[in-house]
């Protein structure tokens, strides 16, 4: 037996071994995604699919999650499951060099962009105006003097108070100015940025924010890695039955959240008419462990039997060339060095710092 095989016998024995439902949580299940990550990185084509159904494990175990924080109304777990990213650098640009030394008057968060995606084309993409791509790509950019640094943000605290303390005195002296000029303004801005301390402060912050800085994702939500990687190797049924339960677990946290307004304790009052009860209970997720065992059960007959061909896998897995020697889609990470470098002013001071 191979070494990839061995390794993921192991990984998958203490993964049954050490799952607990009551204390299961996004931690737990990131840990184990890591270690499949790394026995998945070199993988060769004969091992598509135990890896595929060990990673279909942890959507199961993430599904489970899902439905117990949206049963619970548990919103802010909910959310850093599936939606809030794991991981965010705020690359701080080097906003003086950029403006004196390239001559941009217009957005320098846009401009930076459209060098990143210049210099690194297909490896760069962009989620509503946030860049996606690898930290170790941006360090050409730190050494060219365009990025001053990047930070991570700190996942459940706000941009303006975590930043508060990061803006050079030049661009307080400036943003200082605007404030003054947009006083006369009849709304609160401070409680527009939802931020608190003094109006200058919270002004100050955002704006330096939107003109001196890129967000970065590192890591996705869990769910959007996990999935990421399911899209091509699972059944079209199977990632439909995913999605569906999905969106129970979206409505029973909307139906919960709203119910919270009218009950106390909704939905566990035991003053609730008996005839709400079935509502409450269809409506809710109660997911079990009954698919991670339903997808054990195909890895056990996958192993076991190497002609077994699981239903719960795409047919694509079954009818790819033997000859391919790398999984080059699994772990959706790109490690490229730059083929293209930055194309520098005509000034000769910056010639000589870029060369």
């Amino acid at each position: 037996m191979d070494t990839t095989i061995c390794d993921l016998i192991r990984f998958n024995e203490l993964l049954d071994s050490t799952i607990d439902p009551k204390n299961l949580d996004e931690e737990f299940i990131t840990l184990r995604q890591v270690e499949l990550e790394r026995i998945s990185k070199n993988s060769v084509v004969k091992h598509f699919s135990f890896i595929a159904l060990s990673y279909a494990k942890l959507m199961e175990l993430t599904v489970l999650l899902a439905g117990t924080y949206a049963d619970n109304c548990q919103i802010q777990n909910f959310g850093d499951l599936m939606v809030n990213p794991r991981h965010i650098d705020v690359c701080i640009l080097n906003a003086r060099l950029i403006k004196e030394d390239y001559g941009i008057s217009g957005s320098l968060p846009l401009w930076f962009k459209k060098q990143v995606h210049e210099s690194i084309g297909s490896r760069y993409s962009e989620d509503l105006g946030r860049m996606v791509v690898d930290p170790s790509l941006l360090s050409h950019f730190v050494e060219k003097g365009l990025l001053l640094r990047t930070v991570k943000k700190e996942r459940h605290r706000g941009l303006s108070d975590q930043f508060r303390d990061f803006i050079p005195g030049d661009a307080q002296l400036a943003f200082s100015t605007y404030v003054e000029e947009v006083k006369p303004i009849a709304h609160n801005p401070v409680e527009v940025l939802g931020c608190g301390g003094g109006r200058v402060a919270c002004l100050d912050v955002a704006s330096w924010l939107a003109s001196s800085t890129v967000l970065n994702i590192v890591k996705g939500s869990l769910i959007t890695d996990i999935m990421n990687v399911l899209r091509e190797v699972m059944s079209d049924d199977y990632l439909k039955s995913i999605n569906k339960k999905f969106e129970k677990a979206h409505n029973s946290l909307s139906y919960v959240n709203m119910g919270r307004k009218n009950f106390v304790n909704f939905p566990y009052d035991e003053e609730i008419p008996i005839a709400e009860w079935a509502e409450i209970n269809n409506t809710l997720c109660h997911f079990t462990l009954d698919g991670y065992g339903m997808i054990q059960s195909e890895l056990d007959k996958s192993l076991s039997n190497p002609c077994y061909k699981s239903p719960l896998l795409n047919s694509f897995l079954y009818n790819t060339p033997n000859t391919q020697d790398t999984m080059d889609s699994m772990d959706q990470k790109h490690h490229v060095k730059f083929q293209h470098h930055l194309t520098p002013p005509k000034q000769s001071s910056m010639t000589n710092r870029l060369n």
